[in-house]
C-alpha cells in the first residue's frame, strides 16, 4: 500500500488538464470583455449621434433616424429623452434648451458551463437645441 501512495505516475496529466481548463476560462473571459468594450463604444457613439440629430432638428421625435441606426449597427437598443426640456408632448425643444439622450442595450454573455450572465450597457449624451419654435 505504501508503494502505491508514493508513486507519482500520471501527476503531469492532471496538471496539464487543469492548466488547459484555466487557460480556456481566461480566454473566454477575455473575449467577452473585448466584445463588451466594443459594444460600449458603439452605444456611446449612437447616443452622441442621436443627440446631434435631435439638436439639429430641435425635437426628440427622431424615431426614423433611430431605426436607421439600429439597422446600420445591428443592435436593437432602446433610447429615451426623459431629462430633456420639452415645450409640449410633441417632443419639441426650444432653442438653447437641453436635450439629454440615454441609450441602453441588454446583452447576455456566455459564462462558464451553461451560465448566461445578463449585462446592461448604458450611455448618455447631452446637447442643446438649435431650433427656435414660435
Amino acid at each position: 500500500m505504501r508503494n502505491v501512495l508514493k508513486r507519482k505516475n500520471g501527476e503531469g496529466y492532471v496538471d496539464v488538464a487543469v492548466t488547459v481548463m484555466i487557460v480556456a476560462f481566461v480566454l473566454l473571459f477575455a473575449v467577452n470583455m473585448v466584445s463588451l468594450v466594443a459594444l460600449n463604444q458603439n452605444i456611446k457613439t449612437v447616443s452622441d449621434q442621436l443627440v446631434e440629430y435631435a439638436s439639429q432638428k430641435g425635437t426628440t421625435a427622431i424615431g426614423d433616424y433611430a431605426d436607421e441606426l439600429k439597422e446600420k449597427i445591428g443592435v436593437d437598443f432602446t433610447y429615451s429623452f426623459e431629462e430633456s426640456e420639452l415645450i409640449d408632448e410633441s417632443g419639441k425643444v426650444q432653442l438653447g434648451d437641453k436635450i439629454v439622450c440615454r441609450v441602453s442595450y441588454n446583452i447576455s454573455i456566455i459564462g462558464f458551463g451553461e451560465a448566461i450572465h445578463p449585462i446592461s450597457v448604458n450611455a448618455a449624451s447631452s446637447g442643446i437645441s438649435r431650433v427656435y419654435w414660435k
